[in-house]
Formats: C-alpha cells, structure tokens, sequence
C-alpha cells in the first residue's frame, strides 16, 4: 500500500486506509469517494486529514496529538506530503473522484 513518510515528533507514515477514510468521514461529514480539492478544505478538514492518514500506525495517536504536531514551520511540508499521499492513493482515473489540488503559495 502507497505511503509517504513524514517527520513530525518523531518518523511518521501518511497512509490513507478505509479506517481512515471512516474516521475522517465521522469528524468532517465529508465523503472522500465523491472527489475533493485540497484548496477547498478547511483548517479543521486538513487537521483530520493528516490524523486520519497517521492513524493506522498508532492506535492511541489523538486529533488534538495530531494538531500539536502540525504548526507553521511544517505546515508547507505536510500538506506537500499529504498531497503526495493522497495522489498515490487515489490514482485519476474514469471510475475515481478527481486527484486534490495542492494549496497554492501565498
């Protein structure tokens, strides 16, 4: 299955699986099957992203863990790896929702 490691507080794995795809679905409200763009999500929606594609790996790993790890000295550099780890897992297809739009600079 399609990954990207990341640095936060210690060597982390963003890997979409159908739990995290769930649990985002919970928090959000939002489908991750009917096709989305990065740009169009909120703070709080890319919060749950990046925790629902770190969730997989640490069982006791929390949301608000997740936000404390995220701040605007990374931030560039995770939403670049989520990106990568959503395009991976969700490859264009006829049959798929269209890939995210990573967030323009500025």
């Amino acid at each position: 299955m399609d990954s990207v490691t990341i640095k936060l507080d210690k060597e982390r794995t963003l890997r979409l699986t159908l739990k995290g795809m769930l649990e985002f679905e919970e928090l959000t409200g939002k489908n991750l099957f009917k096709g989305f763009k990065l740009t169009d999500l909120g703070l709080k929606d890319s919060a749950a992203l990046i925790w629902a594609c770190l969730a997989h790996e640490d069982k006791d790993l929390t949301y608000d863990k997740v936000l404390c790890m995220v701040d605007i000295n990374n931030i560039g550099e995770v939403m670049d790896a989520l990106t990568k780890c959503l395009t991976q897992c969700l490859p264009e297809s006829k049959d798929k929702p269209p890939l995210p739009e990573k967030p323009q600079a500025g």
